[in-house]
């Protein structure tokens, strides 16, 4: 078994000795997607503090002005934007949910990108929720995963992800509806 590409976070807990922790916390996190924490816990006060620490004493440039810019230019550069972690099981589970249906969708890996850090506490200003991933539709925030306004997962559950690509490009829509095609739902609509 070979190590994960270069730049991931977990790659020492999936070799060697370190391997039992890797499966761990993989364990953790599938169990996490499924049974999400409170709102109170994930976009409280305090974490957003804390992320605006975490972003200022990993870049020494931290800015918030400019990383909310940066924020909004990502936003606005796509129809479907997902600010992610490549390390995050929530982030993989909520790219995959987009991906399963059919929706084309720029991700954003915060860990990777430089200025990174700063997203989350630009995306807390934004929106109040400081938590990665966090999924934008034609502008408009969805929320994370499975939480949020409503969450990835619950939109597409309750049907409203066509209404909420409704705002999209063009191109956005045409692919979705020849996904929908294909897979035997011509009218849109989760199946």
């Amino acid at each position: 078994s070979s190590p994960p590409a270069a730049g991931s976070s977990r790659r020492l807990f999936s070799v060697g000795l370190f391997a039992p922790l890797g499966a761990a916390y993989d364990a953790v996190g599938r169990w996490l997607v499924a049974h999400p924490a409170p709102q109170w816990v994930v976009n409280s006060r305090a974490k957003t503090a804390f992320t605006q620490f975490l972003a200022s004493a990993l870049d020494p440039e931290f800015d918030l002005e400019k990383s909310a810019a940066a924020v909004e230019r990502i936003i606005a550069s796509d129809d479907v934007v997902v600010f992610s972690a490549t390390y995050c099981p929530f982030s993989a589970a909520a790219k995959r949910a987009l991906a399963a249906e059919g929706v084309p969708f720029t991700a954003v890996e915060w860990n990777t990108t430089e200025g990174g850090a700063g997203f989350a506490p630009a995306l807390a200003r934004r929106t109040g929720r400081s938590s990665i991933p966090h999924v934008f539709i034609a502008g408009e925030s969805i929320g994370g995963c499975n939480d949020g306004n409503p969450g990835i997962r619950p939109l597409i559950a309750s049907g409203g992800l066509d209404a909420a690509l409704a705002g999209c490009s063009k191109k956005t829509r045409d692919t979705r509806a020849a996904f929908l095609e294909a897979r035997g739902n011509v009218e849109g609509g989760a199946a």
